[in-house]
């Protein structure tokens, strides 16, 4: 394996979601990882890599599975892998051919990383629309700024942005809502943001498209209800700040959102939904540290709130797809049966 090309975490993880993303099974994400290892001057090592890789995946599944040493079968595909099974059999299999540096000069342009997010600052110049900030303080009666993340549509062939309810920030301008807010710009600035195409400092609408000043620390928004954070995520940041431990405050915002779920709706138990939040939101973790190339045991507390944001986004995700796996297919009714395809379908058989 002389001639295995280099490469970083990042790069192998860019490309295996692409393939994720595209629909791909765990086989081609597999074949993908090796074609980034192979060196193009010695395709012959195709075959032997992937003999390697393919055997390195099997060692994780069954580790992953519980089922003790003996390895699966050489022709064994991993394609019947549940989507947060199959990425962290995918993940270990990355950290393990893959590497924190960066390649030497020599070695392939490493893939860019994800910038597609786009948000709005929201200018909030009424008492109560947020009572929490991002921390689970109470916000001052001042004229604020929430960032927010926020998706694309198109109105009479005119494409807008509407804000998500994912808060990345919430800007306190320190000017009271009796006085003149400040210029927007400067606040922006101070705290780590521009505005997309504005120069004014004095714009006469609300809402702004901003971009952060370093996307690759930009946390992840968190998910906001009635101007407050999710509980699960104030009852985990409260233990972080207590305590300084990332873990403590993944375990308690993963216990009570499992224990805020009707787990019989979703055909599992309570345990059954924090197993899925725990899984979910460590890999969160773990691909925010490789995004920002960080040692775990190197993690301020800065960087440990940045992560369990992540964390938390992940929990609000996989959330979603426990409610979508468990909404009738035919009227998005409760489901209570599936379908021999594995297609949730309620009680009423007369659709």
């Amino acid at each position: 394996m002389d001639t295995m090309t280099i490469r970083t975490h990042t790069e192998l993880l860019a490309a295996v979601k692409g393939v994720r993303n595209a629909g791909g099974t765990t086989s081609q994400m597999l074949a993908t990882i090796t074609r980034m290892l192979t060196d193009p001057a010695a395709p012959e090592q195709y075959e032997d890599i992937l003999d390697t890789v393919t055997r390195t995946a099997a060692h994780h599944f069954a580790y992953e599975k519980d089922t003790g040493p003996t390895p699966y079968p050489d022709d064994a595909t991993y394609d019947n892998l549940a989507p947060e099974g199959q990425m962290v059999v995918i993940r270990h299999v990355i950290f393990d051919f893959g590497v924190r540096i960066q390649p030497t000069a020599t070695s392939t342009t490493p893939a860019s990383k994800d910038t597609t997010t786009r948000y709005l600052a929201i200018a909030i110049d009424e008492l109560n629309v947020f009572e929490l900030g991002i921390d689970g303080a109470p916000l001052p009666a001042h004229h604020l700024v929430a960032i927010s993340e926020a998706e694309e549509y198109t109105e009479d062939g005119e494409t807008k942005l509407f804000p998500l309810p994912n808060v990345v920030a919430i800007l306190d301008s320190g000017a009271h809502l009796g006085d003149d807010a400040p210029a927007l710009d400067g606040l922006l600035t101070a705290h780590g943001w521009k505005l997309v195409g504005e120069s004014d400092s004095h714009p006469d609408n609300a809402e702004h498209e901003v971009s952060p000043a370093d996307p690759q620390r930009t946390p992840p928004g968190i998910e906001y209800h009635a101007g407050r954070p999710m509980p699960y995520y104030l009852d985990g940041r409260k233990k972080l700040d207590e305590r300084g431990s990332l873990l403590d405050a993944m375990l308690i915002a993963t216990f009570t959102a499992a224990q805020a779920t009707d787990p019989a709706t979703y055909g599992l138990d309570h345990v059954g939904v924090e197993l899925l939040l725990i899984g979910a939101s460590r890999a969160a973790v773990d691909d925010r540290l490789d995004d920002e190339q960080i040692v775990r045991g190197n993690a301020g507390l800065d960087c440990k709130r940045r992560l369990f944001m992540a964390a938390c986004a992940a929990i609000d995700k996989a959330l979603d797809m426990i409610r979508e796996r468990a909404t009738c297919r035919t009227c998005d009714g409760a489901a209570v049966t599936r379908t021999t395809d594995g297609k949730p379908v309620c009680a009423n058989t007369g659709h």
